[in-house]
């Protein structure tokens, strides 16, 4: 893997599926590592102002290492930051973790229990990719 030490943040990615009950899981999982897991390592980035080629948006994505991640086998969000220039350096893929968990959302609109525990492994998997990145491990 390459040494990504020197960079202190991470930008992470999720999923823009809206009507996509693992587009939803995406990005609860996201705001997971943003606002609670790893709020001192990661930069979240949104999709839409990159559509829109927003300046502080594109800037980012060619200026930290990504972690994506992807609702379903379409990929949107990774093909979209190929696309901007982005370094992508890790990925999950919420339809590949909820067969290896077993769980699937209950709605786009309402996760449910099931979801909500697909969210918090993929939280957790995520966090960790970024601990990798950085090159160090966060204390809990």
């Amino acid at each position: 893997m390459t040494d990504l030490s020197n960079h202190k943040k991470i930008a992470i990615v999720a999923c823009a599926g809206m009507d996509k009950g693992l587009g939803s899981v995406a990005r609860t999982s996201v705001f997971k590592v943003v606002e609670e897991l790893r709020s001192d390592r990661v930069e979240l980035i949104s999709l839409v102002p990159l559509l829109s080629d927003v300046a502080p948006h594109t800037a980012l994505v060619t200026s930290m290492p990504i972690v994506i991640v992807d609702g379903c086998i379409e990929r949107c969000a990774t093909k979209l930051i190929i696309k901007k220039g982005g370094r992508i350096k890790g990925r999950v893929l919420v339809s590949n973790s909820a067969r290896k968990y077993g769980v699937t959302p209950k709605s786009a609109s309402d996760i449910g229990q099931d979801g909500e525990k697909l969210s918090n492994a993929i939280a957790d998997e995520a966090a960790s990719l970024v601990d990798k990145l950085i090159g160090e491990k966060k204390d809990e």
